[in-house]
C-alpha cells in the first residue's frame, strides 16, 4: 500500500470514529446528560482507535488543524465530536513530533478558540491536552530561551488568571507549565473565592515563591489532623517568610471566614493547623471563634481542626479556651473531640483534666475581680459585682460617673482603646460564667486541693477569687481536725458559721463544704450566717438542695422512681441536660422511631455513670411532634447508676455526694422543663395531661421548692412592699391585695385566687428578675424565686395593674 493510500485509509477511520462519537454525543445531549459524559474516554473504547496509533504524526497533525479550521469557519457548535478527538490526539498517548514553531502556533490557536472548544461539550479543554505535546517536546529537545519566554507569557493568559477553575485539569496544567519555568517565574496560588484571592494578592508576601508554595501545601490538608511532615514543612516556610508577616495574613483569612462564609475547607484547615505554631492571644481568640462558628454550622471537620490547634498551641491559654467552649457545645460528637484534646493536654502537662482547667484560667490582670485603666486624667474601673462586670469612670476630681467621658468619645486613640477593653470585658464575663459552672461541678467530683494550690488557683486568682471568697470551704489540718469557714470581706477574715474568726493558714488540704455531709443544725447555722452578712453566693451552696436515700429507694434497691412520671418539654430538656454535662439524643418519629432512651452522665472520677430513663409522649395524631419529627414532650422514668463494667449498682453503694448531686440535676430538669411551669399549656393538651399539669402546678413541693420556701421565710421580714400583706401557708405564698387574696405556688409560681381557688394566668415577663434586682437573695440562678416574688409584688398592689388580660381574670366571678 502506498503512503498516500495508507494516509487515506487512516483519514477514513478517523472520520468513522468521528461519526460514531458524534452519534453518542447527540444521544447524551438529548438526554441532558452531556455534562456527566466524558466523550473523550468513550472514543478510546472504539476499534477505530487502534488505527490512530499506527497513523503518521503528520496525518494526525493535519487532522487537528482541519478540525480547528472547520470550527473557526462554522461556529462553536459545529462538529462537536471533533473536540474530544482533538483532546485524544493531543494527549500524552500520542507523540505528534511538533516543532517548537508548530507548538507555539498550535497553543495560540487553541487559546484563541478556548471558549468555542469548551462550548462543544468537551470535558477537558484541548489546550490542557496541548500542554502534553509541549511537555514531550521539552523532554526530547530541552527548553530554548524563546520557548521559555512563550511559556512564561502563557501563564499570563486569561485562561490561567480566572478566579475559578474549569476542572481539576485547570490547576494541574498551571502547575505543569510552571514546572517548566519555575526557576524564574513564581506560580501564583488562587482559590475559587475572590475575597480570599484579594487577601492573597494584597499580602506583602504575594511576590515570594515560598508564600505560594506554602499556600499550595495548605490546600492539600485533607487529613483529620496535621502530620509531623506538614508541621515541619510549614514551619520552615513561615520562618522564611517571617512569622509576623504570615500571622497577619492568616489572621485576615480567619477573620474573613467567620464574617463571610466560604467552602475552601481544605485550604482553611491548613491555615488553622499552622496557627498551632503561634501562641498569642489574638490567634487563640480567632481560632476559638472559628471553632464555635463551624460547629454551629455543622462543619465538624473544620471545627475539629480548630480543636486540634487550640489543644496544641504552646502554653495553656488554648486549652483554657477549649475548656470554656466545651461547656457550650450541644453535640456529643463535638464534645468528644474537644475532650480528647483536653485529655491529651492534661497528659502533656502531667495533671488531671480538672487541674488543667484550673491552670488555664486567665486572670486578665485583675486583682480580687477588678482593675483600673487610665484614660489620660480619667480612670475606668472594671469590677465583677454579683457575677456581672461593671464599668465605672472616675473623673480627675475623684467623682464617679457611669457614662463615657467626652474626652474619650472625642479622641480616636482613646475610643479605639475603649473598644479593645470592651472586647476584654465580654471575654471576662464569659470566662467568669464558665468558671462558676466549673466550680459548681466540683461538688460532684468531691475534690481536695493542697492549700498552696487553693491559694494560687482560687483565693488569689484575679478572676476566680470573687467566687472562692463567697463559698464555704473546709480546711483539713494535721491530726484530722477540720475548720469550716467563709471569708468575710468586711472583716477581711475567715469566719465560721457563728461569725468567729478562725485560722486557716495551717491547713494541709482544702475542700468545698457540702450540706449533704453535715447535720441539719449546721446547715441552718450557715444559712442564717449567709443572710446576716448578706453574702450572695454565686453558686448555691448553703441553700443547696440535698437528696438522701428514701425507704422506697432502699426497697427498690437499684433504681429511684422519685422523679418519674413528669412531662417535660424535650427541646428545653436537651439544652439543659447538655449544659449540665449529660448526654441526651432527642427522640423523633421520623428517625429511628425510638420512643424510649436514656439521658446519661459519665462520672469518670468515681468509675461510674448515671442514667435517667426517658420516654416519648405519643398521641394518635401528629400534634405530638414538630415539623422535623421530633417529639414535643417526653415523660420521665427511673434514675439508675452503673459501675465501670456497665452493671447496675445498688443505690446504697453510690457515694452520698454523687447520689445527691445526680438527683439534684434530675430535679433541676423537672423543675425547669416541666410543662407544669407553663401557665398556657393546660388549655390545649387533653384531659389526661391537664391532670398532670394541675397536680404539678399545685401539688407538694419538691426539694428545689422547699429551698425556695426556706429563703422566702427569711426574706419576707425584710420586704417592705410585702409587709403585712404576705405570709407563707404550706406550699403557697399568700398575698393579700385590695381586690382579691392570691395563693402563689412556691414551686411552679402558678396562682389561685380566693375564695374559690379560681386560676389566675400570668405569663412571666422576660425581665421578671428585674423586680428582685435590688433585693438581697443569698444565691444566684433561681429564676423561679424571682418569678414568685415579682408576681407577689404585682398582686400586693392589684389596683395598679393595667394589663387587661390580668384584670379581667381578677374581676371575673366564677
Amino acid at each position: 500500500m502506498t503512503d498516500k493510500a495508507h494516509d487515506k485509509e487512516h483519514y477514513e477511520h478517523i472520520d468513522k470514529l468521528l461519526c460514531t462519537v458524534n452519534e453518542h454525543w447527540e444521544k447524551y445531549h438529548n438526554e441532558e446528560k452531556s455534562y456527566h459524559y466524558d466523550i473523550t474516554k468513550l472514543a478510546l473504547d472504539y476499534p477505530e482507535y487502534e488505527y490512530l496509533c499506527d497513523a503518521k504524526a503528520e496525518v494526525l497533525k493535519a487532522y487537528v488543524t482541519d478540525i480547528l479550521n472547520y470550527i473557526s469557519n462554522n461556529g462553536s457548535y459545529s462538529n462537536v465530536a471533533g473536540v474530544p478527538v482533538i483532546n485524544m490526539l493531543l494527549s500524552s498517548n500520542f507523540n505528534l513530533n511538533y516543532s517548537e514553531e508548530e507548538l507555539i502556533k498550535l497553543l495560540c490557536a487553541l487559546n484563541d478558540k478556548k471558549e468555542h472548544l469548551r462550548n462543544c461539550g468537551c470535558y477537558v479543554s484541548p489546550i490542557f491536552s496541548g500542554v502534553s505535546q509541549l511537555e514531550q517536546y521539552i523532554k526530547k529537545n530541552g527548553l530554548s530561551d524563546s520557548l521559555f519566554d512563550f511559556i512564561a507569557s502563557m501563564l499570563d493568559w486569561e485562561l490561567f488568571q480566572l478566579d475559578y477553575s474549569y476542572s481539576k485539569e485547570h490547576k494541574k496544567t498551571i502547575k505543569r507549565l510552571h514546572s517548566f519555568v519555575a526557576q524564574k517565574v513564581v506560580l501564583q496560588f488562587k482559590l475559587d473565592n475572590h475575597l480570599i484571592n484579594e487577601i492573597i494578592v494584597a499580602s506583602p508576601l504575594a511576590k515570594q515563591r515560598e508564600f505560594h508554595d506554602l499556600l499550595f501545601l495548605l490546600e492539600k490538608s485533607t487529613a483529620g489532623k496535621p502530620s509531623a511532615k506538614f508541621l515541619k514543612t510549614s514551619q520552615a516556610y513561615i520562618d522564611t517568610l517571617g512569622r509576623n508577616n504570615y500571622r497577619k495574613f492568616a489572621h485576615n483569612i480567619l477573620d474573613l471566614t467567620v464574617k463571610e462564609y466560604w467552602t475552601e475547607f481544605n485550604f482553611l484547615k491548613g491555615v488553622v493547623w499552622t496557627m498551632s505554631l503561634f501562641s498569642d492571644k489574638k490567634t487563640v481568640e480567632l481560632v476559638a471563634q472559628l471553632l464555635t462558628f463551624m460547629y454551629d454550622k455543622g462543619h465538624a471537620s473544620l471545627g475539629n481542626a480548630c480543636a486540634y490547634t487550640l489543644g496544641n498551641i504552646r502554653g495553656k491559654q488554648g486549652l483554657g479556651k477549649l475548656s470554656y467552649i466545651r461547656g457550650k457545645l450541644t453535640r456529643n460528637k463535638d464534645k468528644a473531640v474537644v475532650e480528647k484534646y483536653l485529655d491529651e493536654g492534661a497528659e502533656r502537662y502531667g495533671v488531671s483534666v480538672e487541674e488543667l482547667k484550673e491552670l488555664a484560667v486567665p486572670d486578665f490582670h485583675l486583682e480580687n475581680g477588678q482593675k483600673t485603666i487610665a484614660f489620660e486624667d480619667y480612670q475606668l474601673t472594671i469590677a465583677i459585682e454579683n457575677s456581672k462586670v461593671t464599668q465605672t469612670w472616675t473623673k480627675p476630681d475623684g467623682k464617679t460617673v457611669k457614662t463615657v467621658p467626652a474626652i474619650v468619645k472625642n479622641s480616636t486613640k482613646l475610643t479605639n482603646k475603649l473598644k479593645e477593653i470592651r472586647k476584654e470585658i465580654k471575654e471576662i464575663q464569659q470566662t467568669y460564667s464558665a468558671q462558676k459552672q466549673r466550680i459548681d461541678n466540683q461538688f460532684t467530683l468531691n475534690r481536695k486541693w493542697t492549700f498552696a494550690d487553693f491559694e494560687q488557683y482560687y483565693l488569689t486568682h484575679g478572676l476566680v477569687a470573687p467566687i472562692a471568697k463567697s463559698l464555704i470551704w473546709q480546711f483539713h489540718q494535721a491530726g484530722g481536725n477540720i475548720v469550716t469557714a467563709l471569708f468575710n470581706r468586711e472583716a477581711n477574715a475567715w469566719q465560721d458559721q457563728h461569725g468567729e474568726t478562725v485560722s486557716v493558714a495551717e491547713a494541709q488540704s482544702v475542700s468545698l463544704w457540702h450540706p449533704v455531709l453535715v447535720n441539719e443544725e449546721e446547715i441552718i447555722a450557715w444559712r442564717d450566717r449567709i443572710m446576716a452578712i448578706e453574702c450572695q453566693q454565686p453558686i448555691k451552696q448553703a441553700f443547696r438542695e440535698i437528696y438522701l436515700l428514701t425507704d422506697a429507694e432502699i426497697s427498690t434497691r437499684t433504681y429511684s422512681n422519685r422523679m418519674a412520671t413528669h412531662i417535660l418539654k424535650q427541646s428545653q430538656f436537651k439544652v439543659l441536660a447538655t449544659l449540665r454535662d449529660w448526654h441526651y439524643a432527642s427522640m423523633g418519629a421520623y428517625y429511628d422511631y425510638t420512643t424510649h432512651t436514656t439521658c446519661s452522665k459519665k462520672l469518670s472520677e468515681h468509675n461510674m455513670s448515671a442514667e435517667f430513663w426517658i420516654d416519648a409522649v405519643e398521641s394518635d395524631d401528629e400534634d405530638d411532634r414538630n415539623a422535623s419529627g421530633m417529639y414535643w414532650y417526653v415523660t420521665t422514668d427511673q434514675v439508675r447508676f452503673n459501675n465501670a463494667d456497665g452493671e447496675t449498682m445498688d443505690l446504697v453503694d453510690v457515694p452520698k455526694i454523687v447520689f445527691s448531686e445526680i438527683m439534684r440535676d434530675v430535679d433541676l430538669f423537672v423543675g425547669v422543663c416541666s410543662v407544669g411551669n407553663d401557665p398556657e399549656w393546660r388549655d390545649n393538651n387533653g384531659e389526661r395531661r391537664d391532670e398532670y399539669w394541675q397536680s404539678y402546678s399545685f401539688g407538694d413541693l419538691g426539694k428545689v421548692a422547699k429551698t425556695r420556701k426556706a429563703v422566702l421565710e427569711r426574706l419576707l421580714p425584710r420586704l417592705t412592699k410585702l409587709k403585712d400583706k404576705a405570709h407563707i401557708d404550706g406550699k403557697f405564698l399568700v398575698v393579700k391585695g385590695a381586690l382579691r387574696t392570691y395563693k402563689i405556688h412556691i414551686g411552679s409560681s402558678n396562682i389561685l385566687m380566693e375564695p374559690n381557688d379560681q386560676y389566675l394566668c400570668i405569663v412571666p415577663a422576660r425581665n421578671s428578675d428585674k423586680a428582685t434586682d435590688k433585693l438581697f437573695i443569698p444565691f444566684e440562678g433561681d429564676n423561679g424565686l424571682s418569678i414568685v416574688l415579682s408576681k407577689a409584688f404585682m398582686l400586693a398592689e392589684d389596683t395598679k395593674i393595667k394589663d387587661e388580660t390580668i384584670t379581667s381574670q381578677i374581676n371575673r366571678e366564677s
